[in-house]
């Protein structure tokens, strides 16, 4: 199939990206997603586990289960585990949900605030590879931030809308997780590839809505870039932060340019 021949595809291109990175000496770039990631990272942490933690609270409030009569009440057998272990896994249940809400902000936060690096970044190896230069312009610079920050935030909300979709439907019916979960994480790489191919359509001015299509006909290559960045995230020591964005936005411009050849 398509799909997985581009995955692979993909996967190559990041790989062969990362040995490019210290041929071409664009090293130097490792360092800037690691400083910011780690300060989000922090701070969205603190917050959202904060904000679970006061909703727990005031759903156990409203309910208010320890006015529930010790015996002949209609839930008098299940008091101790609703003033008990039920707040317990509340507190939980919003946190893990919060911590996939953390995770997407932060993700797409350090891509939009890194947006103009990332452009650079991908035209420097283009640059390298081909000897293809675009005059510098400053109009032109700034409708590309928009642009990176506009594409981001709209893969950011689409991501967070099939997240509330998938919460909600194991929420009620929690088997459905062996399907919401392969899912989500197919729509995380391909919202995330997206973003790092599109640096390679705004350098030429291709249209938001283009560059749209172009990413449905190639989405195993687009799940493929996001696939090799969520593992890279998953390494531990800061590893994952130094190298997953950039050996990203590296793989997906040597496969940008691949398909220029095709």
């Amino acid at each position: 199939m398509k799909f997985f021949s581009d995955f692979f595809s993909a996967i190559n291109n990041c790989f062969k990206g990362f040995i490019l990175i210290f041929e071409k000496g664009l090293w130097p770039y490792i360092f800037y997603p690691l400083i910011l990631w780690v300060l989000m990272w922090i701070g969205s942490i603190w917050f959202f586990s904060a904000i679970a933690i006061n909703l727990s609270d005031y759903i156990n409030q409203q309910l208010n289960f320890k006015d529930i009569p010790d015996s002949g009440a209609l839930l008098s057998f299940a008091k101790p585990f609703l003033t008990g272990y039920f707040s317990f896994l509340l507190v939980w249940i919003f946190k893990i949900f919060f911590w996939f809400i953390s995770g997407t902000f932060v993700k797409y936060m350090t891509l939009i605030f890194l947006s103009p690096l990332f452009s650079l970044l991908s035209e420097s190896v283009e640059k390298k590879l081909t000897g293809i230069t675009y005059p510098f312009q400053t109009s032109q610079l700034l409708k590309d931030i928009g642009r990176g920050v506009v594409m981001s935030f709209r893969n950011m909300i689409l991501e967070y809308f099939f997240l509330a979709l998938c919460f909600i439907a194991t929420l009620f019916f929690p088997p459905i997780v062996i399907v919401t979960g392969p899912f989500l994480m197919l729509i995380s790489w391909y919202f995330l590839g997206f973003t790092m191919f599109d640096y390679n359509f705004e350098r030429r001015k291709t249209s938001i809505s283009q560059s749209i299509k172009i990413a449905r006909d190639y989405k195993g290559l687009i799940c493929g870039i996001g696939m090799v960045y969520s593992l890279f995230m998953t390494l531990p020591f800061f590893v994952g932060l130094m190298f997953g964005p950039i050996v990203a936005v590296v793989g997906a411009t040597l496969c940008f340019l691949n398909l220029k050849k095709t």
